[in-house]
């Protein structure tokens, strides 16, 4: 059984140690650097992990034994050579690494009759499989491998991932590059470093074994990729911790977490001493098992993943990377059909609600517009699970189904949403517009790609955690650091589409905002974020953040209180870089923008519990939430990481809700009516 309960300076000290020693994986020294500029990623990447611990917990054996193959593509990084020569490597390279994953992943590698006896029966098949992806993210026929030429590799995570990488959340990104000092590849694990960074690195020189691998190394059969994926699934190394968690209440708290991979006082090289004992554990002193994949020897000497390791991979491919599993690239054939709709107000007699927009996130991504009457149609779609969203400024973004199967059977689908709500999570482009007087760090809506600065995050690395998909507003993205990143010598303005109040009695506006500054070169910081109402013809302050508030913090103001609402207000956010003279790291983000009737937050201060029943509990399947004598009933599905899921509203007092699709694991329930309000927990095997 595995469990993640290291607190936050346990972890680091892990981390910071194991990279204190240069070694052929890259793997510690990189996650130990990525915790120190963003301290504030860890929080959530442990959370994670708790969630593949209890789907490990909670899963039955029949959910492990389905095979999950795992769509690959090359993205092959040379420098002018030839196809076929130096970095530029062969396709029969790459298809015998390929065969080794698929061997190894499925104990089907002959060298496990190496194992010795005391480890036989450890021995685990993954039941993960492996392709060359035959279809690209847009549907067309790929080999699974693309060339680049790039005589520059530098700031490799940062330059070079980001613009030739395919969708994370349906392929395995594999760069093969050339690495120094020893390093022969590294990995991001899952839920840590930014997405457009997720894949596994290897030096083309370690890649696919020999012959098909022409070069004279120790690790020429293909091992240092079976390693690399096994971080990318939520592995850490064998020796993580050293000799520590060396008691059967311990093992599971320390090292790589995994109680039947004995704790190793360091690395191993080369070729050990098959009774090599470097750590006493208790009631049963073991020898090392050096011949694991998470080690260090030579490939001729690596054989065996164990059952725990099975078990945190696949918790992994059911929790962090459920994606992976829905993905059609291995398919032998895409074939499409169109899908028809409408988008309805759920307030006023299902009449259609014009130009609302509509995304379907699954297999590929299908984004449109309904027409005057609030019908929509795609054409060109590809069966398989989706996320389906429908939206339009003015009304409450949905996400009206969660990872359904879509396929051309599918029938006509009805999405209701709420009018007279504003929201806006950037999951939908409802026209924002940016201006700046600033020479760098420009608002842009994108996913955000993390920064830091002086050990800080300056950038925020993920969006809130309190909305749909991935997106938000944020100054100077993608950019290699903080320092050319941030907002300079001026400001960068973010302006809302117009917003109408005129028909709301007590209007409220709410958003999350981030903001950063921080001192370079010994300045005092003197910048700041400045929000803005304008009804027309009034324009005011609401807030001026003057000191550093970089994570994402809630903030909600009656509008009455600042300015007389009208049928034509605008929201405004600033970022100002105030002294050419004084220098310093400025930068911004927004999320979560509403507009609503009534103040959530004052509600919370009055509300009562609210009497509410979920059964089935646990569930596998359908549950039904119910509130005795209430005449509406809302419902907000989040899970284990804070997210919300889904949103359901009934005019009686019975939600009924399907996790059939859903990842096992803990999610909560909060259901209101009225000023009462409940939060219950569901389980879901």
């Amino acid at each position: 059984m595995m469990r993640w309960n290291f607190c936050i300076a346990l972890c680091l000290i892990v981390f910071i140690a194991a990279a204190q020693k240069q070694a052929p994986c890259s793997f510690d020294q990189m996650v130990s650097q990525y915790l120190k500029e963003h301290p504030e990623s860890l929080e959530k990447w442990m959370q994670q992990r708790e969630q593949a611990t209890q789907y490990i917990q909670e899963a039955t054996n029949g959910s492990r034994a389905t095979i999950i193959t795992i769509p690959v593509v090359f993205h092959v990084i040379h420098s002018g050579e030839a196809e076929g020569v130096g970095k530029n490597i062969s396709v029969a390279q790459m298809q015998s690494q390929i065969a080794v994953l698929n061997e190894c992943y499925r104990k089907r590698n002959a060298d496990t009759a190496l194992v010795p006896n005391w480890f036989k029966s450890r021995v685990a098949d993954i039941e993960v499989e492996f392709c060359l992806a035959q279809y690209a993210p847009n549907g067309s026929p790929t080999t699974g491998i693309t060339r680049h030429l790039y005589t520059n590799v530098s700031n490799f995570n940062t330059n070079i991932k980001p613009v030739t990488q395919w969708d994370p959340s349906r392929y395995l990104n594999f760069w093969t590059t050339v690495l120094s000092g020893g390093i022969l590849g590294y990995a991001t694990p899952p839920g840590l470093f930014p997405l457009n960074e997720d894949g596994i690195v290897v030096d083309y020189r370690y890649v696919g074994r020999a012959p098909d691998n022409p070069f004279n190394t120790n690790y020429k059969l293909g091992k240092t990729a079976v390693h690399e994926v096994g971080h990318w699934l939520g592995l850490f190394h064998t020796f993580q911790d050293s000799c520590n968690g060396t008691t059967a209440l311990t093992c599971s708290l320390y090292g790589d977490g995994i109680c039947d991979t004995p704790p190793t006082k360091e690395a191993n090289y080369g070729s050990p001493s098959l009774t090599q004992n470097t750590c006493t554990e208790t009631p049963i002193d073991e020898y090392d098992m050096w011949m694991n994949y998470m080690d260090y020897v030579d490939d001729v000497n690596q054989y065996m993943f164990t059952t725990g390791q099975r078990d945190v991979m696949r918790a992994t491919l059911h929790t962090s990377r459920l994606t992976i599993q829905t993905s059609l690239a291995c398919t032998d054939t895409f074939s499409t059909f169109t899908y028809n709709g409408r988008v309805v107000d759920m307030a006023n007699n299902n009449n259609g609600i014009a130009n609302a927009k509509v995304l379907l996130d699954g297999v590929a991504d299908f984004e449109t517009t309904a027409d005057a009457d609030g019908y929509f149609s795609i054409p060109g779609m590809y069966a398989g699970n989706y996320d389906v969203y429908a939206g339009k400024w003015g009304c409450r973004t949905k996400l009206h189904a969660l990872n359904e199967n879509i396929s051309a059977q599918s029938g006509f689908v009805t999405i209701p949403i709420k009018t007279k709500h504003y929201y806006d999570d950037f999951t939908f482009n409802f026209n924002w517009t940016t201006t700046a007087t600033a020479s760098n760090g420009f608002w842009t809506r994108a996913v955000p790609v993390g920064t830091g600065w002086n050990g800080d995050p300056a950038n925020p690395s993920t969006d809130s955690p309190n909305d749909y998909t991935n997106k938000c507003f944020v100054t100077g993205n993608g950019a290699t650091t903080a320092l050319t990143g941030n907002v300079d010598n001026g400001t960068v303005t973010l302006l809302s589409p117009i917003f109408d109040m005129s028909t709301f009695s007590n209007p409220y506006i709410r958003y999350e905002r981030w903001f950063y500054d921080g001192a370079q070169s010994g300045n005092t910081p003197d910048d700041n974020m400045v929000i803005k109402l304008n009804n027309g013809s009034t324009q005011v302050t609401v807030e001026n953040i003057n000191t550093t508030a970089n994570q994402w913090t809630k903030k909600e103001f009656r509008i009455s209180d600042y300015i007389t609402p009208t049928a034509t207000m605008r929201v405004i956010v600033e970022v100002n870089d105030l002294s050419s003279g004084n220098p310093n790291i400025v930068e911004g983000g927004f999320d979560v923008f509403e507009v609503l009737e009534e103040s959530a937050l004052s509600v919370q201060e009055t509300e009562t519990a609210l009497q509410v029943k979920i059964y089935p509990n646990p569930t596998t399947g359908n549950i039904t939430v119910v509130t005795p004598n209430a005449n509406t009933l809302n419902v907000v599905v989040y899970n284990l990481l804070g997210k919300r899921i889904t949103e359901q509203s009934s005019p009686s007092s019975t939600v009924y809700l399907d996790f059939s699709s859903q990842p096992k694991g803990v999610y909560f329930i909060e259901a209101t009516s009225g000023f009462s309000k409940n939060v219950l927990k569901l389980v879901v095997q």
